[in-house]
């Protein structure tokens, strides 16, 4: 009777111990949240992204990694970004992978929290990613540092993901044919002369993806992006994504992992 009351026990503590550590990760970024200035100044501003995203794999466990983002603002009327990325990741193993890469921005004045002029910047990253599985439930939890390289300066910053994805529809011989994406994201400045000002905003999506065929998925959802530019300016993006996910193997009997 002991051992069952254990097992019983046990299997209660694997079903809640997920579950809980989400429910931590959100307390968390909620807090971040609460903790931001409420005297700042805050505006709403409406905007769409426009992206194409690929993963070809190379080898056995490498991937070369594309993105184009074409991100408007004022909905589709001006320009608010252009950033084209490449990099290069390897699958350590089926749940963990790490990689790096490069990737080139054209920032734009927008809004009513203009930049002085138009810039460019460079971004170096570096990041690793973690998933499982939890029923039909895929997690990912990524981690990304990256130096952003300005005509005067460097600064870096952390970014921190959680994504979940789950299949909504499914044809009889199993294709998932309509599935859900939500993901936060937080990015953490690291600087030392911040002033104490180390959150740097947080994106918060949902969206529905439709795959295609086996290689291609088109994806459309929402996305607010609460933007802090400093102590006394705030901007709450809400955000139109439209996204075109490409991937390809050019290796023999490779099965692509998402």
């Amino acid at each position: 009777m002991k051992g069952n009351f254990i097992k019983e026990k046990q299997k209660l503590f694997d079903f809640l111990a997920p579950r809980f550590n989400m429910k931590k990760c959100l307390i968390i970024i909620i807090l971040f949240l609460f903790s931001i200035n409420s005297n700042a100044q805050k505006v709403d501003q409406f905007n769409s992204w426009w992206y194409y995203s690929g993963k070809y794999t190379v080898a056995k466990k490498l991937n070369i990694q594309t993105l184009y983002a074409w991100s408007r603002h004022d909905f589709i009327k001006n320009w608010q970004q252009s950033k084209l990325k490449f990099g290069v990741n390897y699958n350590y193993s089926k749940n963990f992978s790490f990689g790096g890469g490069y990737e080139w921005i054209v920032l734009f004045p927008y809004g009513e929290h203009p930049i002085a002029e138009k810039r460019t910047e460079h971004r170096i990253y570096e990041q690793f990613e973690i998933k499982t599985k939890l029923n039909n439930i895929s997690i990912k939890f990524c981690v990304l540092q990256e130096q952003r390289i300005f005509k005067t300066k460097v600064n870096h910053r952390t970014r921190i993901k959680i994504l979940t994805k789950m299949p909504i529809f499914r044809s009889e011989d199993g294709e998932t044919k309509l599935s859900l994406s939500i993901f936060n994201q937080v990015f953490l400045n690291v600087e030392k002369n911040t002033n104490n000002n180390h959150f740097n905003q947080n994106r918060i999506y949902g969206g529905l993806d439709f795959p295609c065929n086996k290689s291609l998925t088109l994806s459309l959802g929402y996305m607010n992006q609460y933007l802090v530019i400093n102590s006394n300016r705030i901007e709450n993006n809400h955000t139109l994504m439209i996204g075109l996910f490409h991937k390809l193997s050019f290796v023999k009997g490779n099965k692509l992992l998402n």
